[in-house]
């Protein structure tokens, strides 16, 4: 599978998933249908299978990586992103939002399984240069439309808590986003 198929199966994974779960958050002391408690497990149930996905991603890379900068992006992914899902949880606790596995019996779980599986069979198959490409272009074109999604939701966000941990995300995404084009442009200099 081509890293541009594999980007555009990723990416409407976390824009559709992070999309749900920021916009319709209610205020603080708001009440939570059923329905929108629902929507929001499975949204914030998503984001927390994709934060600690990329974990696993990332430890592959810093493994299989050839350049010492993907390798070193990689050591931020695994030592940043459980303290990130863990602000993760702790808001979805304060909702009353219950978090769990993707739901393989659904539509949205099983087409997140299955991602999640194809995507680390591709890179698990990589090595060295080839690795780093693919890793990196992930990453980069994922961190942008994450980016986008969270600008977006942080205005349709009511509860504070909620407000302030998108706040954050996009700080980090933007960061990150830097990191990784800066990385993209030294492995792939004038090169395709």
């Amino acid at each position: 599978m081509s890293r541009t198929r594999l980007a555009a199966v990723f990416i409407p994974l976390l824009v559709t998933g992070t999309e749900a779960a920021f916009a319709g958050t209610p205020p603080s002391g708001g009440a939570v249908t059923t329905d929108h408690a629902a929507q929001l497990s499975q949204s914030f149930s998503e984001l927390h299978a994709v934060s600690q996905w990329s974990v696993t991603l990332s430890e592959m890379a810093d493994k299989r990586a050839k350049s010492d900068l993907v390798k070193n992006y990689a050591r931020t992914i695994v030592n940043a992103n459980p303290n990130l899902d863990a602000k993760l949880v702790s808001v979805a606790q304060k909702q009353g939002i219950d978090i769990g596995p993707p739901d393989p019996q659904t539509e949205e779980g099983k087409s997140l399984n299955e991602r999640m599986k194809a995507e680390e069979v591709l890179l698990g198959s990589l090595e060295g240069d080839a690795f780093d490409k693919e890793y990196m272009a992930l990453v980069t074109n994922t961190q942008q439309s994450v980016l986008n999604l969270l600008k977006a939701s942080k205005g349709s966000a009511k509860d504070p808590e909620v407000k302030q941990l998108i706040g954050e995300l996009t700080t980090t995404v933007q960061t990150r986003l830097k990191t990784a084009q800066d990385i993209m442009s030294k492995i792939y200099g004038n090169r395709i």
